[in-house]
């Protein structure tokens, strides 16, 4: 999902390229992509460590912030 908003952002921006809800947009997608990211690698460094509490509460996380 998004990845489907950066690329629709980065259309809308080839369209539009002064379009400044286009590039809030595109910046907002970028922003959450790393936070996804950051939380990925935080929920392996957890389990790597065998840290089952650790996994859980960031898999608990990112549910919340699915919602």
């Amino acid at each position: 999902m998004v990845d489907q908003a950066i690329n629709e952002c980065r259309d809308a921006l080839k369209a539009e390229p002064n379009s400044e809800p286009a590039q809030e947009s595109l910046l907002e997608s970028f922003k959450t992509k790393i936070a996804l990211l950051e939380d990925t690698v935080a929920l392996i460094n957890e389990m790597r460590k065998g840290n089952d509490a650790g996994a859980a509460r960031i898999v608990s996380g990112l549910k919340q912030k699915g919602k």
